[in-house]
């Protein structure tokens, strides 16, 4: 049996997403669905919807003696290890992973992203969790730079990218719609409603050039911005949450993406539509950079109808562009899988 903690069960996307990967490859390498329990914030949910088995993630009592029957512990990916968003998120991942180390259980850490991480202890355990696993990758070279800061040894062939990047990309034409249009992903921040006056002005000035407007949901929080926004500006239209089976649809019909979400600028990339991401975290910087798409500062909002127009004027070069990197990306993706096979292998 293996055994998987991550951020799953919570209706987050991106998590989900990673999920989905994470059982396909397990699946590869001769893993069958039923051999792989989930720990999930909703188990009933979670082994519906992949096909596994589940455990309710705080269930210590049961996690533990699960662990100790188990091959393998695979924790990932995401932003497990940071503690911004939480300070409780770094606690609980590590005590999986000793509950493993200690049942003689060896631990694979799959598609981390590291950081940001304020506290000197925390910093400390996580490097001794890398440096006691049987084998880990990273999504991006901040992690791996955060890592080797921490005097953990980072070969080059454990730094990936984003285990979501394997998925399929949508053939879509590079081509602006007759009526463009621009989707829109927030997640709660802290400086949001400081700036819901700046976001209605920039979402009239889009209206006011041609586009049609759509709010798209990727997480928890993030309708209840979306309604926000609508009450000030009644010309952006509400879409349904964003769910894995449809997302390529959804984003398809989409001409840019613009997404505070990781995984939103993931998926609307992967789907044929061109993104621009509202950078917040390293991580959002980072995935940019693999992409190469567009990052506006939270602080910049003012510039993002100018950005949108340059993407728009050079359209097909960008779609083409971006074609290109993605192929490379979902190659580099590889490397989360083939960590878990040297592990099984032993």
């Amino acid at each position: 049996m293996i055994v998987v903690s991550g951020y799953h069960g919570f209706g987050n996307l991106g998590d989900e997403a990673i999920l989905a990967v994470l059982c396909e490859d397990l699946a590869s390498l001769g893993i069958p669905r039923a051999d792989i329990l989930v720990l999930s914030g909703d188990p009933g949910s979670t082994s519906k919807a992949y096909g596994v088995q589940s455990l309710e993630r705080y269930a210590l009592g049961k996690i533990w003696n699960a662990i100790g029957s188990a091959q393998l512990l695979v924790s990932g990916g995401g932003s497990l290890f940071q503690d911004v968003t939480s300070k409780r998120s770094i606690p609980y991942y590590l005590a999986i992973i000793e509950m493993a180390f200690r049942r003689g259980v060896p631990v694979a850490l799959y598609g981390h992203g590291i950081g940001p991480i304020s506290m000197r202890a925390y910093r400390k355990l996580v490097a001794r969790a890398f440096l006691k696993s049987a084998g880990f990758t990273l999504r991006d070279a901040f992690s791996a730079q955060l890592l080797r800061s921490l005097k953990v040894p980072v070969p080059e062939s454990a730094v990936a990218v984003d285990p979501v990047f394997q998925l399929e990309t949508s053939d879509v034409p590079p081509e602006i719609r007759d009526v463009p249009t621009i989707g829109l992903n927030l997640r709660p921040y802290p400086g949001w409603k400081g700036q819901i006056s700046t976001w209605a002005k920039v979402l009239q000035e889009l209206l006011g050039a041609g586009w049609a407007l759509r709010f798209i949901p990727i997480g928890p929080g993030d309708e209840e911005l979306g309604v926000a926004l609508q009450g000030k500006v009644p010309g952006l239209e509400l879409g349904p949450r964003l769910e894995l089976a449809s997302f390529r649809q959804d984003l398809s019909e989409l001409d840019m993406f613009i997404s505070m979400r990781l995984h939103g600028v993931i998926l609307g990339a992967l789907s044929g539509t061109i993104p621009i991401a509202l950078n917040y975290d390293p991580k959002i910087h980072a995935v940019c950079a693999q992409i190469g798409c567009r990052c506006v500062e939270l602080v910049e909002l003012k510039l993002v109808p100018r950005i949108a127009g340059d993407v728009v004027r050079n359209y097909a070069m960008n779609h083409k562009e971006q074609a290109a990197q993605l192929e490379r990306l979902r190659q580099s993706a590889y490397r989360n899988r083939e960590m878990l096979r040297q592990v099984l292998e032993g």
